[in-house]
């Protein structure tokens, strides 16, 4: 309360229109008020200083962890971390790669019949040992359909040939020692001999 109010209320008090009990309980009100007031503003303060004691004893610990840690190890760990995902990543890589490579020899090869699941296995593995580069633009391996003929002219049987294969119509069979003479013609395909 401020000193002209209380010679305000002192003059109410002279002049009889305020009584002095009246005039006390007011100054006491406002007393009252302006204790409040400043027991919040210092309960605020003490909150604050008490905020920024906890902030400031984190900052110690954090501080104190770090003197505490061991450097050296904490770099190695990083660049182990480090080393772990950029492994990671080329594995990924390879593995994409080796799948569209994959894709594009099988794509490369899908028309070539080979005369067995072995002899496929092998080329293919001979294929991968040259090592191809694929040309985007023509959608080839540079020099492969070349290769590929020139191993048709000299490995002719690891391919199934495109002139149709003779197939037997009748089932061979092999000649026993008890076979007659007339038996062993006819198993060879020949004619009897009285025929001739």
């Amino acid at each position: 309360m401020d000193t002209n109010k209380i010679k305000n209320l002192l003059v109410e008090v002279k002049n009889g229109t305020k009584t002095e009990d009246e005039v006390s309980k007011e100054i006491m009100k406002d007393y009252g008020t302006a204790i409040s007031n400043e027991q919040a503003k210092t309960s605020k303060a003490q909150e604050n200083l008490n905020n920024l004691q906890k902030q400031l004893d984190d900052a110690n610990n954090e501080i104190k962890s770090y003197k505490d840690m061991d450097i050296d190890s904490i770099k190695q760990s990083a660049a182990d971390w480090e080393d772990k995902y950029n492994k990671l990543i080329q594995e990924q890589k390879d593995a994409k790669e080796k799948s569209i490579r994959d894709e594009r020899v099988n794509e490369f090869f899908k028309d070539t019949k080979f005369s067995s699941e072995m002899a496929k296995k092998g080329i293919i593995a001979e294929f991968d040992k040259k090592d191809f580069k694929y040309d985007e633009e023509t959608k080839s391996f540079q020099g492969a359909t070349e290769w590929l003929n020139n191993l048709k002219e000299q490995d002719k049987g690891s391919f199934l040939s495109d002139v149709a294969n003779p197939k037997f119509t009748t089932v061979p069979k092999a000649p026993t020692q008890s076979s007659t003479n007339d038996e062993l013609r006819k198993i060879m395909g020949l004619g009897s001999k009285e025929n001739k």
